[in-house]
């Protein structure tokens, strides 16, 4: 059971170690399909989103800009320097807003040598004015307002035509509602951007799914031919097929085609070639028969190993290695089977102990399925003393795909652990008194082995020869 246990090991850490699900989603054509196109259009809208915000902000900062140009000429256009030299307004500047401490809104005129004439709304806060390095040009900026704002600031350097000084005129609007209104276009933006985009990955994975469903079919179709439910994929004549798809499955059918008739002339060349080269060594071994001499032992032997490679080689051919489509019930089979094997027991009294739960269904052919306990059995009858049993069990966990596990022993002598391997060799026969070939457990290992199972030989707990193989369940 050792063997057994090492696959079964192997395989939970196959399966331990396999990629998760994304990455096999991501490996697969509908994976790469929309993850490559959700990816594509996230960076399309992300980088419109960042262009778009961008837009709406410089949008917004210049209708700030022109509104504070358009309050700093407004405030240019109401002053005036007195005849005693003293800066006034002719006329009252007609914006509430201005005269509400904190309002958002502020102005002020400085001199480098006066007191700076301020809104009643910067209350007893002055904007900082530079006044060493003059400029004549209207400039932007942020800046530090009262009650701890920040605004957005257009000063500009005025000279006054009453007289040859310069004053330095501020204009000033606090940033927390223009930057409240940039976030709140943002939380739009990407909120619809978003939705877009959760709308579009929806819509490829329907146009994905909808779009893959031929290939979806003729890989159902190939399971089938695989399993043997059918013989050929879909006609492509059928209308059911898009027109890319049509030469696909012309060709796959006519591999299909080609592919079985290559096989059934290979298998009616071996049979004719084995069947053809009986009939020679028939007569070589009955010439040799009966004959003591060194050199007619040695071709009776020769004659005798030739004979078994060619019924191993038979019985080869006729092995199917495929599924059964619905499956092949174990219960029912097996019963057949002991049946089968106690009949050739002929006297010998064997009892047959069976343990194997309705329901359970070998995914292969019932003529490899008969050859492999056909053979385990009828050596198991022939060995045992007076018991042989079976158990049969379904296996799923830790496994890539359901497996059976059916143990066949009997309470015979067994056979030494160094001698259990050389069983498996063909025409290997530990007791050359006992009829027969010595080619039923290879067989039995090469049938197995088609199936992505194996075969393990132990020690029965009826102290005779325990034989477990692994095939696959349906």
């Amino acid at each position: 059971m050792s063997d057994t246990a090492d696959s079964k090991g192997s395989v939970s850490k196959k399966t331990s170690d396999s990629p998760g699900a994304f990455a096999r989603f991501r490996a697969s054509l509908t994976g790469r399909l929309i993850v490559s196109a959700v990816v594509w259009s996230s960076l399309a809208l992300i980088i419109g989103g960042v262009v778009l915000s961008f837009a709406f902000r410089s949008y917004v900062l210049t209708d700030v800009d022109e509104r504070l140009e358009l309050l700093l000429d407004t405030l240019v256009g109401i002053s005036e320097v007195s005849p005693n030299g003293e800066f006034r307004f002719n006329q009252p500047l007609a914006d509430q807003r201005f005269m509400t401490p904190y309002s958002g809104w502020y102005w002020q005129v400085s001199e480098a040598s006066m007191e700076p004439v301020r809104s009643r709304s910067l209350w007893d806060f002055a904007l900082y004015s530079e006044h060493e390095q003059r400029r004549f040009a209207l400039r932007y900026s942020i800046a530090d307002g009262p009650d701890g704002q920040t605004v957005r600031l257009a000063e500009h350097d005025i000279i006054l035509p009453e007289a040859e000084r310069v004053f330095h005129y501020q204009v000033a609007t606090n940033m927390a509602e223009v930057q409240a209104a940039i976030d709140r276009f943002n939380w739009l933006l990407f909120s619809a951007l978003a939705l877009i985009l959760a709308t579009v990955t929806l819509a490829l994975v329907l146009q994905v799914s909808y779009g893959l469903r031929p290939l979806r079919r003729i890989r159902r179709d190939l399971v089938d031919v695989r399993s043997g439910r059918s013989a050929r994929l879909m006609s492509s004549k059928d209308g059911q097929l898009p027109d890319d798809l049509k030469p696909l499955v012309d060709e796959i059918n006519g591999l299909i085609d080609q592919n079985d008739k290559l096989l059934q002339r290979a298998r009616t060349h071996v049979g004719n070639l084995a069947h053809a080269l009986k009939t020679p060594l028939s007569v070589i071994q009955n010439e040799v028969d009966g004959r003591d001499d060194d050199g007619a032992q040695l071709i009776g032997r020769q004659a005798k190993s030739i004979r078994v490679h060619i019924d191993h080689h038979l019985k080869r051919a006729r092995i199917a290695g495929g599924g059964s489509g619905p499956g092949l019930p174990v219960a029912a089979r097996i019963g057949k089977l002991v049946n089968a094997v106690q009949v050739i027991a002929g006297d010998k009294a064997i009892e047959t102990k069976v343990t194997c739960a309705d329901g359970i269904s070998f995914d292969g052919e019932k003529e490899d399925f008969d050859e492999i306990i056909g053979n385990i059995l009828e050596n198991a009858a022939k060995w045992a003393r007076s018991k042989v049993e079976l158990d049969v069990v379904r296996l799923e966990q830790g496994l890539r795909r359901p497996m059976l596990e059916i143990r066949i022993e009997d309470d015979g002598d067994g056979v030494p652990e160094e001698e259990r391997e050389a069983l498996f060799d063909r025409g290997k026969r530990l007791d050359e008194h006992v009829p027969g070939t010595g080619l039923g457990l290879a067989i039995v290992r090469d049938i197995a082995d088609m199936y992505g199972g194996n075969v393990d030989l132990s020690t029965a707990t009826l102290g005779g020869l325990a034989v477990t193989i692994m095939l696959p369940a349906k």
